[in-house]
């Protein structure tokens, strides 16, 4: 089997935090938040997990699914069981199944600041404001330099409109990593919300700059912002 595909078995976060915060889709993708590097899968991987590692691999999740439940259930402490179930859960967007998973990874592995931007963001989608931010303060606390939890923390800020304190995430985001072109989506929607319409252009064109991936997801946000404010006329 192949690591990269092997490696789409344990990655928690392939969604956006838009749907998580607010209804426009405009949040930054948390594939990189939980990412397990190549040369490490092979000795994750365990013997018991191939069945369902081939099951995910079909596109079969129900089926990955029910195997994971049933090695979790005899092993409870077998992490490489639980991260693939989470997976499997959110291939599903079976959210509230893969909450309880994901608290039980955090008991097992004290170290793992991703399973916790994962809980941040799955508290998200079900409404928990609250305890979406505990978790990413969470992350920060395992590792203060998880820039998806600052992230996150920043889309929180975004929705309740504490723009302030959104703007300090973002800065701390650009502190550690310059370059992480999400974060430039989210320096826009809060410049946008500040008034600041032309430097939220240059933001977005920014991050469209460092991952022209983000252009088809979010380039309604800059084409809408030039529209209405006639910028560059």
């Amino acid at each position: 089997m192949k690591q990269a595909v092997m490696i789409t078995f344990i990655l928690l976060g392939l969604l956006s935090h838009a749907a998580a915060l607010e209804s426009n889709p405009v949040g930054p993708a948390l594939e990189d938040s939980l990412y397990i590097a190549a040369d490490s899968v092979a000795t994750l991987l365990a013997p018991e997990l191939h069945v369902a590692a081939a099951a995910m691999e079909s596109g079969d999740y129900r089926l990955a699914a029910a195997k994971l439940e049933a090695l979790a259930r005899n092993d409870p402490a077998n992490v490489g069981a639980l991260r693939m179930l989470a997976s499997a859960y959110l291939r599903q967007e079976a959210y509230a199944s893969a909450v309880p998973v994901c608290e039980r990874i955090a008991v097992l592995d004290s170290t793992d600041a991703g399973i916790r931007v994962a809980l941040g963001f799955l508290h998200g989608k079900a409404g928990h404001a609250d305890r979406s931010l505990e978790a990413y303060r969470e992350a920060l606390d395992v590792d203060a330099k998880t820039v998806q939890a600052y992230q996150g923390l920043g889309w929180i800020h975004l929705q309740r409109r504490e723009l302030q304190e959104a703007m300090n995430m973002i800065a701390k985001s650009t502190e550690l990593a310059p370059e992480y072109a999400p974060n430039y989506v989210l320096m826009g929607r809060v410049l946008t919300a500040q008034g600041f319409y032309e430097n939220a252009r240059q933001a977005f064109e920014t991050a469209f700059r460092l991952d022209s991936g983000l252009r088809e997801q979010y380039g309604i946000l800059l084409q809408e912002l030039v529209l209405r404010h006639g910028l560059g006329r």
